[in-house]
């Protein structure tokens, strides 16, 4: 039985992945599963200017729980075991991270479908994932 780690941010792309491991699950059983969802660090300058840092984490943990939601009411609902992990960081690398610190099997994960020029110029956090992992990568529109 595998482990999964499942990197959400509330897209319905994201949710699709979650979607489509419970669907696998029935001819792959799964173990455990790690739903990640990764904040964007909020910089010092127009936005991250004037605020504590008591501020910037309640915003963090604010947008990290809008974006669980829906994935965590799927996999309760499935009865799937899982832990919740909320990190703030750039998303490729942290997914490959906590990946590796979970002793994750395989990445689910949904993609934006921007296309393979709208991810030549704006970078694709999917597609760095891919690159950067050794681990198996389902991809999920």
């Amino acid at each position: 039985m595998k482990r999964i780690l499942i990197p959400v941010d509330g897209s319905p792309p994201a949710l699709h992945a979650v979607q489509a491991l419970l669907a696998a699950r029935a001819y792959d059983p799964v173990a455990h599963v790690e739903l990640l969802t990764v904040q964007i660090p909020l910089k010092s300058g127009k936005i991250g200017r004037g605020l504590a840092q008591a501020d910037i984490d309640a915003y963090h943990r604010d947008e990290a729980r809008a974006a669980l939601r829906a994935s965590s009411d799927l996999l309760t609902k499935a009865g799937v075991p899982f832990d919740v992990r909320i990190e703030v960081g750039e998303p490729a690398d942290t997914i490959i991270r906590v990946a590796a610190e979970s002793d994750a099997d395989e990445i689910y994960m949904g993609s934006r479908g921007l296309g393979s020029v709208s991810s030549l110029f704006m970078g694709s956090i999917a597609t760095r994932v891919v690159h950067l992992t050794d681990l198996p990568v389902t991809l999920v529109k």
